[in-house]
């Protein structure tokens, strides 16, 4: 195996014996240098005062004049006995000058016979050299107390000497004494002797963790091994399509047997959930299929995208995106019988299957209603107690139902307990206000209000339901009214730019997140409805009965068409263009007549109208007149254009 169990439970152990090895030897070795440290400046403490006692029986002077004597070989007989029997290197007793940093030697032994022969050529009594007392020489000097201090000489190596003065009768400090102890030797003994100690440790425990290792490979590892390798094997057969399982047995009776044991109860269900799965997986999939089929006719009855003109006066665009496949949003859009348009907007409580059904059946039995009965109020009425009869899962749906008036600028609405609506009215946008009333399905005898309300050229309603306002983001915040009116406060929407843009939004706002809600728009705009002429004038006459149809006195009739008479005869001979559009627009008492030409840039009206009365004779009159009989004249070139608007008032008698 790439990565061997084995292998690492064999390192891991090595390596913690390893460590145990080095931390335990460092320890002892440690332990043993301190103890002995500690020994040893008691032995050199010891000698250096026995031999100060020894020695202040003699005469320092006496001592350094006559090397040869019998008590200086005496003397020095003693100290290279004390020296030999304490394990001490050197002995020294020397005179100390503080002031010129000298010492003068009075006798040196040590323990070895050669270094004794060298030390006494070397050091003889007498022999003065440069010396810098330590510090714990000068305070043995100047106090009389013991000392001990551990120094290193490259010549002799490492050291622990001890200090101690030789007093005479009078109780004077005349010489020092110096027991030295060889630290280096002791250091080497010690470690020697770990060394050999830790070394048959470790014989002895590598012994052991062979051993060790042997077990665990037979009664740990070779078990698991097997474990895994029928594991495997079962994982492979299952890929082949084998269902041949022999059970786990490696008879171990511990944790692994339990495995095993575990692992075998775990293949019976494992076969099993396969067997289910896949029968739930086929059943998965003839619903999904099935799913998909009812997505397709349901965007069948309700497209996700609808652009239509209804009519010459309005356009009506609607979007639908449903959370899951299938969903309970619905909208509708139809001419009823005397010529109205009728859009409805609706959200059935729910989402999926069940509601996507009680959908079409409430869309369906709206429309029918509406259709048959020309009173809204009663057809809406009628639609809810059929609802209610035909509910036994007692759903309902919210809904909104305008009404156009083809031949005035009114609308008229019933709100089953829907959201209010957005109205567009010269680019500002605000909420509908009205009432609503109870939602379809909820009660069989409630009652349901018709308003009215105005609707004049350019202006758009947008119905919607709360899965616009009530989309959420990744902060978890709702796309909320606020945003709504924010993006519906334009001028320049048309039905369908009106909804693109809401939809651009809501992506943009969700980004990427999840769709909690179906999400449904609507929106109608009213438009002018336009007369689209040749740039000749035989047209004229057309503009003299699209004029004479409109619903305004004959009197101001006259008088338009005079007006429009003139700037058609202008526009055929002086823009250039190959068709001209005539539209007509009424807000309250104020009636517009639009002329719009793709002909050059040409403002006819400020060209022509700074003339004295005898310069009309080579044209131009017709525009004065124009200029009189209109309350206002407004030119403007606009996206390649000539814009003219005359503009008339409803009373206007002159």
């Amino acid at each position: 195996m790439k990565n061997s169990l084995l292998r690492r439970i064999v390192v891991c152990i090595l390596v913690v014996f390893l460590v145990a090895i080095v931390i335990f030897g460092s320890l002892s070795c440690f332990d043993n240098i301190r103890r002995t440290t500690s020994l040893t400046g008691n032995i050199v403490k010891s000698a250096s005062y026995i031999v100060s006692q020894i020695a202040s029986d003699y005469d320092m002077e006496n001592l350094i004049n006559n090397p040869s004597s019998k008590k200086y070989n005496y003397l020095k007989s003693s100290l290279r006995s004390i020296c030999i029997g304490e394990g001490l290197e050197y002995i020294f007793i020397y005179i100390p000058d503080t002031k010129n940093n000298q010492i003068k030697y009075v006798m040196v032994v040590a323990a070895d016979d050669e270094k004794n022969n060298e030390v006494s050529e070397d050091r003889k009594a007498g022999t003065v050299i440069e010396h810098k007392l330590f510090d714990a020489e000068v305070q043995t000097w100047n106090s009389g107390e013991s000392t001990i201090y551990e120094y290193s000489n490259e010549k002799y190596g490492r050291f622990m000497s001890s200090y101690n003065c030789i007093y005479d009768k009078n109780n004077k400090p005349v010489a020092l004494v110096c027991a030295d102890y060889s630290l280096e030797k002791i250091y080497t003994e010690i470690i020697s002797e770990i060394v050999i100690k830790m070394s048959i440790v470790i014989v002895a425990l590598f012994a052991m963790f062979a051993l060790m290792a042997l077990f665990i490979k037979k009664k740990i590892y070779n078990p698991i091994t097997m474990v895994f390798m029928s594991m495997k094997d079962y994982i492979s057969d299952k890929k082949a399509g084998k269902k041949a399982f022999e059970p786990i047995n490696p008879e171990t009776n511990d944790e692994i047997q339990l495995i095993a044991d575990f692992f075998n109860e775990m293949v019976v269900d494992i076969d099993s959930y396969v067997d289910k799965i896949k029968t739930l997986a086929e059943e998965q999939a003839r619903a999904g299929t099935e799913l998909d089929v009812a997505r397709r006719i349901q965007y069948g009855i309700i497209s996700k995208e609808k652009n239509i003109c209804m009519s010459d006066n309005f356009m009506v665009s609607a979007r639908m995106k449903s959370a899951k496949q299938v969903g309970g949003d619905f909208y509708d859009s139809f001419l009823l019988k005397n010529g109205n348009i009728c859009t409805v907007i609706g959200d059935v409580s729910g989402k999926g299957v069940a509601a996507s059904l009680f959908m079409v059946f409430v869309k369906t039995l709206i429309r029918e209603k509406l259709i048959d009965i020309s009173d809204a109020s009663d057809a809406i009425k009628s639609a809810n107690l059929e609802i209610c009869e035909s509910n036994p899962e007692e759903m309902f749906v919210t809904a909104f139902i305008a009404i156009f008036d083809s031949e005035s600028d009114k609308f008229h609405y019933i709100n089953a307990g829907h959201n209010k609506p957005v109205i567009i009215k010269n680019g500002k946008a605000e909420f509908l206000e009205c009432s609503p009333c109870m939602a379809l399905g909820v009660f069989d005898d409630s009652e349901y209000k018709q308003y009215i309300c105005d609707f004049s050229n350019g202006d758009i309603l947008y119905l919607y339901t709360d899965g616009v306002t009530e989309a959420v983001n990744a902060d978890k915040e709702f796309f909320s009214e606020k945003r709504l009116l924010g993006v519906c406060n334009n001028t320049e929407y048309t039905a369908n730019s009106l909804c693109q843009s809401i939809s651009s939004s809501l992506e943009s706002f969700i980004n990427g997140g999840e769709q909690f809600d179906d999400i449904t728009m609507l929106a109608v705009k009213r438009q002018d409805k336009s007369l689209k002429l040749q740039c000749e004038l035989s047209e004229l006459e057309k503009i003299q009965q699209y004029i004479f149809k409109l619903d305004i006195a004959d009197k101001l009739k006259k008088k338009i068409f005079l007006a429009c008479d003139e700037v058609f005869s202008n526009i055929v001979n002086y823009s250039g263009a190959d068709l001209i559009f005539v539209s007509y627009n009424k807000k309250a008492d104020k009636i517009s007549i639009i002329f719009r030409d793709n002909g050059k840039k040409f403002d006819y009206l400020e060209d022509r109208l700074k003339k004295d009365f005898d310069d009309f004779d080579d044209g131009g009159m017709g525009i004065m007149i124009v200029k009189k009989i209109c309350t206002n004249i407004v030119y403007n070139y606009i996206n390649s254009e000539n814009i003219l608007e005359l503009i008339f008032t409803d009373n206007q008698n002159n």
